[in-house]
């Protein structure tokens, strides 16, 4: 699978990121995990899905 970097938080290293998945219209999304109790009951994530926690402010740089 090949992902193309579009937006990240910081310039190098580890942090919240957007990737796009090559020859598809699906992203890949690095953030930080969601291990609140309460916000994971309130979502009832199905298995296979997870949660990341991310700054909007990331979202509004790959939105036009």
């Amino acid at each position: 699978m090949k992902l193309t970097r579009l937006a990240g938080e910081c310039e190098k290293g580890t942090c919240p990121t957007v990737y796009a998945v090559d020859g598809t219209e699906d992203l890949i999304i690095q953030g930080y995990v969601v291990n609140d109790v309460e916000a994971l009951t309130t979502i009832q994530l199905p298995d296979g899905e997870t949660a990341v926690r991310i700054p909007a402010s990331l979202i509004r740089r790959i939105v036009p």
